[in-house]
């Protein structure tokens, strides 16, 4: 599988309220993706996953898919 996005290894901060770009990180399950799909760092990674699961706190992203 390729990575979703190639050059995006530069990410210092994923805001949780910017739910339209986490959204590209869920796949149609509404699990979050993998860091080989995702290309990003561990680091990187776990900044992911803890704003993705802010913004499912506050009902900003479902916590399963409609499906």
């Amino acid at each position: 599988m390729a990575k979703i996005f190639k050059h995006r290894t530069d990410v210092a901060y994923f805001d949780y309220k910017d739910f339209k770009t986490l959204q590209r990180y869920i796949n149609v399950y509404g699990q979050i993706e993998t860091r080989k799909k995702t290309g990003l760092n561990e680091a990187q990674q776990r900044r992911l996953a803890r704003a993705i699961k802010r913004a499912r706190h506050i009902a900003l992203l479902p916590f399963v898919s409609n499906g």
